[in-house]
């Protein structure tokens, strides 16, 4: 399986004639979090507890796609089940 490298496709851009400084280069990642719904309607408490913890042992998206950590802008949202 291939894993996509973006700062290293943004550098192969300059064969291209795209001079990008990668030093001035900001990353905007999405994070959601997983909580249960306060009405009650959700997903059973079992099923949103392995739910919640396989999302929270998942791999961040930020080392899938090998992006610098000290360029990373986290927006970030709760989501009900």
């Amino acid at each position: 399986m291939e894993t996509p490298d973006i700062p290293k496709l943004l550098a192969d851009t300059r064969a291209m004639g795209c001079d990008i400084d990668l030093d001035d280069v900001t990353y905007f990642v999405g994070h959601e979090t997983i909580v249960a719904r306060e009405d009650g309607r959700g997903l059973p408490h079992w099923q949103e507890a392995a739910f919640s913890t396989m999302e929270r042992n998942a791999s961040r998206l930020s080392d899938f796609l090998k992006l610098p950590s000290d360029q990373i802008v986290e927006i970030g949202r709760q989501i009900a089940i």
